[in-house]
């Protein structure tokens, strides 16, 4: 073979590695909104197919953001990754969900949540008690406001000095 003949045979083995690897990279991309939901919730559920679902929900959340269940499977990633103790993954998700979608149904839910996570599990008590309040600013009407309230009360306290349990553990006055 002449030097051009391989040049030209070097060229199309790149051209053809390059190609697969972009099938590869892209393979499964062209499912649908409702193929990526569907599996992806229904993979997350079990703890062998946990990550393989994630990676479903993640491409949904990318591909689909202006998906009406984009809220859903962003407070489902939040929750998916505070379950697995990766909790600032957990609180990116959750601010992004509450940032992108601040009137759905999951975002007052997550960030409720969030500061919960902030409080319990993470042992942040100013960044639990500062979501905390801005929920009940921008939330005051969630069945969820009473008990941000009593949280915010009580951040600090055990549970027993928790002015809630002091009133349901101390005798009646007759």
């Amino acid at each position: 073979m002449r030097n051009h003949d391989i040049l030209k045979t070097k060229a199309a083995i790149v051209i053809a590695v390059l190609f697969f690897a972009l099938a590869f990279t892209f393979a499964g991309c062209s499912q649908s909104a409702d193929e990526l939901y569907a599996e992806g919730k229904k993979l997350i559920l079990d703890e062998e197919t946990f990550d393989s679902g994630m990676e479903l929900l993640l491409r949904f959340e990318k591909k689909f953001p202006k998906d009406q269940r984009a809220p859903e499977v962003m407070l489902a990633l939040s929750t998916a990754y505070q379950s697995r103790e990766k909790f600032n993954e957990a609180a990116d998700y959750f601010k992004r969900l509450i940032e992108q979608y601040p009137v759905s149904d999951e975002a007052y839910k997550g960030m409720f949540l969030l500061g919960y996570m902030y409080y319990e599990e993470m042992k942040d008590e100013n960044k639990a008690r500062s979501t905390f309040d801005t929920f009940i600013e921008m939330y005051p009407d969630s069945e969820l406001t009473v008990s941000a309230r009593i949280l915010v009360e009580n951040i600090g306290l055990p549970v027993e000095e928790w002015s809630v349990v002091r009133s349901l553990t101390q005798p009646q006055e007759q």
